[in-house]
């Protein structure tokens, strides 16, 4: 439990980093450097338009919140199939099933992201099926 304690501490302490103008959304070394750094002062933060501030915000995702993002959508799928008799065969046709919940829970949460394509395969996780049916 302190493990997550301690991933959410450096999480809050990296998201001022992530507003101190950097013009590379995908540079993630403004991240690692700025976790050691003490949060700035609210007179020398940059501010700049919304729209920059939500993409730099999701587009330089570290490791950390990755991995809490993961951990996350596992809780929720296991909580979908936990008590189902009939299961697809394979992982990729269960998550397939599990996403609507897996997302409609992010929501009731107030996370800010949905598993999509995009965050399966940021996560390492198998694309949507194709059905024929």
């Amino acid at each position: 439990m302190s493990g997550w304690i301690k991933i959410g501490v450096e999480f809050i302490k990296a998201l001022p980093g992530q507003w101190k103008g950097s013009s590379d959304p995908n540079a993630p070394s403004e991240i690692v450097d700025t976790m050691a750094e003490e949060a700035p002062r609210a007179d020398s933060v940059a501010v700049g338009d919304e729209s920059q501030i939500g993409v730099t915000a999701e587009d330089s995702v570290n490791e950390q919140e990755i991995a809490r993002r993961r951990e996350i959508v596992r809780q929720f799928f296991n909580d979908f199939w936990v008590s189902a008799e009939d299961k697809p065969r394979t992982f990729a046709e269960r998550l397939d099933r599990a996403e609507g919940h897996i997302n409609e829970r992010l929501a009731a949460r107030g996370e800010t992201w949905q598993l999509d394509a995009a965050s399966r395969k940021q996560f390492g996780l198998p694309p949507h099926k194709i059905r024929l049916d």
